[in-house]
C-alpha cells in the first residue's frame, strides 16, 4: 500500500530539508523554526501510523461482528448440504481443505484470489461444520474487500472449534503443517478479557513478507466464544513510506523500535540491509538496537545487537528518556553528535526515532 501523509505537502517537506541542510553548514544546531517543524513532522508521522493501526483494528472488529450476525441468523442445514460439502473436501492427516474454486478448474496457487476453507477437527463435515462453511461462503466478499482495503498479507477467521477461513488462498500443503488455529499466537493475541482487539508482538513472516504484526478480535454471542477474526499488517508496507518523509536530508536516519529496542523497521539502507540479514538468518525478529549492557538486561538468548554502535547507543538514550517521560510528546536530545527526536506510536507503544547528524 502506498500511504500518503495527509497535510505533509511538498512545500513543507522541501522547507524542512532546506532547514536541515542549512543547519549542517551554518550553525551547530537547527534553528528554532526548523526544530519546531521537525517535531511536527515526527508527531505527524507517528499519528499516521497510529491511524492505520486504528483502521485495521476497526476493520478486524467489523469482520468479527459480521460473523457473529451470520451465526445468529444461520442458513438451513440438511443432509444434502452436508453431503455437498463432503464432496468438496480433501483430507491430509488431521487437516481437511474444501474446494472454493469452480469444479474442474486447477487448484489455486499460493496467494491467488480465492479463500481457503480448512477444518482441523477430527470429524470434518458435521452439520455444525457445514453451517460454519456456509457462513464462510457468505463472508468471502467482505473478506476480499477488507483485504484490498489495505492489501496487507492475510485476513482470516478462526472458529472456536478449529475451522479457518483465510484470504487470499493458502494451499493445502501449507495448511497441513500448521498447528490447530486455536493454539496459534494470532488466536491467543485477542483480548478475551475486554472482548477487544489485541495485537501480537512483531514477528518475522516465514514466507517472505518481512516483519509483521497481527490484530485479533474475539467474537462472542452473549458469553459464548464463537472464534477470533484476525488480519495482518506488513510493517514494511506500513512504515517505509512514512519513514521516507523523515529522511529528506542526506545525513538523516529514521527507524522504529519497540519498548525493548527490538527493531521494527528503518529507512537507512545500511540499517535495512542489516535488519533483513539478521532476521532471515535467525528466522525470527531478533535484531535489537541495544548496547551489550542493555541487551544483557533483556535475558533473551536469541537477541542480536546491531553492528552499528551509534544506533545502539542512541536508542539506549531514547529508551531511558522515554521511560521517564511517559507515553506522550516528543523527546529531543543530543546523542553521539546527532540531534535526536523521538515519540511513541500510541497504539503499540513503539518508538519512532529520527536522528540528524
Amino acid at each position: 500500500m502506498q500511504m500518503n501523509i495527509s497535510g505533509l505537502g511538498k512545500a513543507n517537506t522541501g522547507l524542512w530539508a532546506i532547514c536541515i541542510l542549512a543547519s549542517l553548514w551554518a550553525t551547530p544546531a537547527p534553528s528554532a523554526d526548523c526544530d519546531r517543524l521537525s517535531v511536527a513532522l515526527v508527531r505527524l508521522a507517528a499519528d499516521r501510523i497510529d491511524a492505520v493501526f486504528e483502521d485495521v483494528a476497526a476493520s478486524t472488529r467489523a469482520l468479527g461482528e459480521e460473523y457473529r450476525t451470520l451465526v445468529a441468523h444461520p442458513s438451513p442445514v440438511d443432509d444434502h448440504l452436508v453431503a455437498a460439502w463432503a464432496n468438496r473436501a480433501t483430507t491430509s492427516g488431521a487437516t481437511t481443505g474444501f474446494r472454493t474454486w469452480p469444479q474442474g478448474s486447477p487448484t489455486p496457487a499460493f496467494r491467488d484470489a480465492f479463500p481457503g476453507f480448512y477444518s482441523y477437527q477430527r470429524e470434518a463435515v458435521t452439520p455444525g461444520a457445514a453451517a460454519r462453511l456456509q457462513a464462510f461462503e457468505r463472508l468471502v466478499p467482505i473478506f476480499r474487500a477488507a483485504y484490498h482495503s489495505f492489501d496487507f498479507s492475510w485476513v482470516y477467521l478462526t472458529t472456536a472449534d478449529d475451522m479457518l477461513l483465510i484470504y487470499p488462498y493458502v494451499p493445502m500443503d501449507e495448511a497441513v503443517h500448521n498447528d490447530k488455529p486455536t493454539a496459534q499466537v494470532f488466536y491467543k493475541a485477542a483480548d478475551f478479557d475486554r472482548r477487544s482487539v489485541g495485537w501480537t508482538l512483531p514477528y518475522l513472516d516465514l514466507v517472505g513478507a518481512g516483519m509483521m504484526i497481527t490484530a485479533s478480535y474475539p467474537i462472542y454471542a452473549d458469553d459464548r466464544l464463537l472464534g477470533v477474526a484476525s488480519r495482518d499488517i506488513t510493517i514494511k508496507q506500513l512504515s517505509r513510506s512514512v519513514l521516507t518523509h523523515l529522511t529528506a536530508g542526506q545525513d538523516t536516519s529514521a527507524f522504529i523500535v519497540d519498548e525493548r529496542g527490538l527493531v521494527i523497521d528503518a529507512a537507512d539502507a545500511e540499517l535495512v540491509a542489516e535488519l533483513e540479514t539478521v532476521n532471515t538468518m535467525k528466522k525470527a525478529a531478533a535484531l535489537f538496537y541495544r548496547t551489550s549492557a542493555g541487551l544483557a538486561k533483556l535475558d533473551d538468548r536469541g537477541a542480536v545487537a546491531s553492528r552499528f554502535d551509534w544506533v545502539n547507543e542512541l536508542t539506549e538514550r531514547v529508551l531511558a528518556a522515554t521511560a521517564k517521560s511517559g507515553r506522550s510528546g516528543v523527546i529531543a536530545l543530543e546523542a553521539g553528535g546527532r540531534r535526536v527526536l523521538a515519540t511513541r506510536i500510541q497504539s503499540t507503544g513503539w518508538l519512532l526515532i529520527m536522528a540528524v547528524r
